[in-house]
């Protein structure tokens, strides 16, 4: 299987454990790529992300870009999560443009 742009860029970004019981980024509303809303199942927001369930998130593995950024950027810092390191201001801003080009680009996908 051909891995796409968007995949190769979450290995770009710090692995992360999020602390038992946080949610904090599941109540922000998010934007998709056509592929990670497949990926997931879809995405509804309603005051929360619709694959938040009682015990987290229930799409972990198959989470969207924001979702995996959120808590590893020195930006975007979150007090539930432990990262490998954080990523600086300019390694997300540069993350970001180029997820939001490749999003947009409906071509690459």
């Amino acid at each position: 299987m051909i891995e796409t742009e968007i995949q190769r860029m979450y290995k770009r970004i710090p692995r992360s454990v999020c602390k038992q019981g946080c949610t904090i980024c599941c109540h922000d509303m998010i934007q998709v790529a056509d592929e990670e809303s497949l990926r997931m199942g879809g995405y509804k927001w309603n005051g929360k992300c619709n694959h938040l369930t009682e015990t987290g998130c229930a799409i972990h593995e198959n989470r969207a870009f924001i979702c995996r950024l959120f808590g590893t950027s020195e930006i975007m810092k979150c007090g539930g999560c432990v990262p490998e390191y954080f990523l600086t201001k300019e390694e997300t801003e540069n993350l970001v443009k180029e997820y939001t080009k490749i999003k947009d680009d409906k071509t690459i996908l």
